[in-house]
């Protein structure tokens, strides 16, 4: 999976805003700054965030972004869809077509559900962080994710005899 600098920054920005006390607006140029950011990016940024819904723009002398819903509501899964996306078997198939106009295998293809059960498992993983968790400390996340969302097995791979 690529995760494009859209989708860290924004999710970086959406953070600064859910970190904010309730009602109070976190301004794109405090939020820039806070980030290392340009103002022109992270108001692009800012803008995909409010028209998908994450966040509310107030103008103003006390104007600046506020979060639509509450920090639990709102997840990492829902973010990265408004921010450019989330990695689908049907966005591979589509664009791995060779020179063909539809993919060679589309009617028996063993490759398809590795692709499915990754996407599946990205999925659930993004739908499973909200906001308030990823407000806690790096080590608090990552305990959380350890004991929610198993991953994979940690063994070692047979080796192959050629």
């Amino acid at each position: 999976m690529k995760i494009t600098a859209l989708e860290e920054y924004g999710l970086r920005c959406l953070l600064r805003v859910a970190e904010q006390d309730d009602d109070e607006a976190l301004s794109a140029a405090d939020i820039a700054e806070q980030e290392g950011l340009s103002l022109s990016y992270t108001q692009k940024i800012m803008r995909v965030l409010s028209k998908g819904e994450l966040v509310e723009s107030r103008r103003g002398v006390r104007g600046g972004y506020t979060l639509a819903d509450e920090p639990a509501q709102i997840t990492v899964g829902d973010a990265i869809r408004v921010l450019g996306g989330i990695f689908e078997v049907e966005d591979i198939c589509e664009r791995h077509t060779g020179e063909f106009d539809q993919c060679a295998n589309r009617c028996n293809c063993a490759i398809r559900p590795v692709w499915a059960h990754i996407s599946r498992f990205v999925v659930e993983t993004l739908d499973g962080i909200d906001m308030q968790m990823l407000m806690d400390d790096q080590k608090s996340v990552a305990q959380h994710l350890q004991e929610q969302i198993p991953g994979p097995a940690r063994q070692a791979p047979p080796s192959r005899s050629h």
